[in-house]
């Protein structure tokens, strides 16, 4: 007989999938060990290219914002109900990078952006998006943009300022995320990443 998944499973197989997974707990530990990465690759005019890595911290809410982050995103959305959906619903699971802010150079075109889970020590794009054309699964990530002129002591004391950027949220559809999530821990040796 087959069940809703499609199978030909005998019904003490069917019984024991539907069953609490006992392996539950061990798969939440694997899952604390996934990291998760956001490149940033910008393509400047002449053809050059830069790459960032940032590591993503998990943000339990936007409260849980510390520092520069906080500042940028208080100074944007003056009221909780200014902010955009991914800083508030319970679709998205949010992020926020371990570096507050980046150097950007002056001749950016495009902004690429992938999502990498990090695991055993290999690193696997499962999402890439990016600002010069509209791609599948452009819904499942949303980063906040900062940008703003900023300068070190020594800097200013010379009167020099910098281009910076700042992402303080990355949003990630919960849903998409689970699922790469399940997808890596059930068959690590068998994912397969974005090229």
């Amino acid at each position: 007989m087959a069940d809703r998944r499609g199978g030909d499973e005998p019904a003490a197989k069917r019984r024991r999938l539907a069953a609490p997974d006992a392996a539950a707990p061990q798969q939440q530990r694997h899952a604390e060990a996934i990291e998760h990465i956001l490149y940033i690759r910008w393509f400047g005019g002449q053809g050059q290219t830069k790459l960032n890595k940032l590591e993503l911290r998990p943000l339990a809410t936007l409260d849980a914002l510390q520092d520069l982050p906080k500042e940028l995103v208080e100074s944007h959305y003056a009221t909780p109900a200014q902010l955009p959906d991914y800083c508030t619903s319970e679709a998205f699971s949010r992020f926020t990078p371990a570096t507050e802010c980046l150097a950007l150079p002056g001749d950016v075109v495009r902004t690429e952006l992938r999502l990498v889970l990090c695991y055993r020590d290999w690193e696997y794009t499962v999402l890439r998006k990016d600002s010069g054309r509209a791609a599948r699964g452009d819904a499942d990530i949303q980063v906040m943009t900062a940008e703003f002129m900023g300068s070190d002591p020594l800097m200013a004391a010379l009167g020099l300022r910098i281009s910076l950027v700042a992402y303080p949220v990355v949003g990630i559809r919960k849903g998409f995320l689970e699922d790469a999530h399940e997808r890596l821990l059930a068959a690590p040796d068998e994912f397969c990443g974005l090229l």
